[in-house]
């Protein structure tokens, strides 16, 4: 199981990340969500581990003033962001929130019913796999779908092998978020939904100075403060030598239909 990281709670980071991910991504990972999970007007919607509202905020524009957002993260401070977020843009009637452990879904969201069940970059800290997926499964509506998506083992490689690097290191063994989807999530989900498919999504991030790449670096988990001097002096090395440095967002998505 998958502790919480402190750039996992720390909603400013998130923040940085999701404006690094727009700023310097390639595609955009809510129109390849949005694509599989098929959100539509009228709809209801739970979004688990929902963060600050990457994907609450236009799943809200998207069902309209008919449908209806349920948002949960374990962090009230996120949920605080994602309200505000959505009062400036005009959908909070849209959405409600929860602040729950995804562990506790079937105490804190109990008896509703779902068109749509969303879990991105989330689902792979829940400590009881297969009775959180056995709540969900009990959260769609028949004809419903429940659409999660994580990192795949090969994620952000490039920057971990530079990250590495500067320990004289291999890049080790993947951890558990990177192989949850594949060998939990699928085939858990495939014993419960009737239809279950894998999709996979690639998004390079392209970095053009060394200070990007640090506030980067430093707004992820793979942050070591004692390698601070050495990654910021190495980064410049590196652009004293290149225009770009790129590292792969690499995802795995799973569609389970009810």
């Amino acid at each position: 199981m998958l502790e919480i990281g402190k750039f996992d709670s720390d909603t400013d980071a998130l923040k940085q990340r999701i404006n690094t991910h727009d700023k310097f991504g390639t595609y955009d990972l809510n129109e390849w969500i949005f694509e599989h999970m098929m959100p539509k007007v009228g709809q209801q919607v739970l979004d688990l581990g929902c963060g600050t509202g990457k994907q609450s905020i236009p799943l809200a524009q998207i069902v309209g003033e008919s449908g209806h957002v349920l948002s949960v993260d374990i962090w009230q401070k996120s949920l605080d962001g994602l309200m505000q977020t959505a009062q400036q843009v005009g959908v909070n009637q849209r959405i409600n929130t929860v602040c729950s452990d995804l562990d506790e879904l079937d105490a804190n969201v109990y008896g509703q019913e779902f068109d749509r069940v969303l879990s991105s970059y989330s689902i792979y800290y829940i400590k009881k796999p297969r009775h959180v997926f056995e709540t969900i499964y009990k959260l769609v509506k028949t004809g419903g779908v429940f659409f999660f998506c994580g990192p795949s083992r090969f994620n952000n490689l490039e920057i971990k092998q530079f990250h590495y690097g500067l320990r004289g290191e291999q890049v080790p063994s993947p951890d558990w978020s990177d192989t949850f989807i594949e060998n939990i999530g699928l085939p858990t989900t495939q014993s419960l939904f009737k239809e279950v498919a894998e999709f996979r999504f690639e998004n390079p991030l392209r970095f053009d100075s060394a200070e990007a790449l640090y506030r980067y670096w430093s707004s992820y988990n793979l942050y070591d403060a004692r390698l601070d001097s050495a990654f910021k002096v190495a980064a410049a090395d590196y652009f004293k030598r290149n225009a770009i440095f790129t590292t792969i967002k690499r995802v795995i998505g799973v569609r389970a239909m009810k």
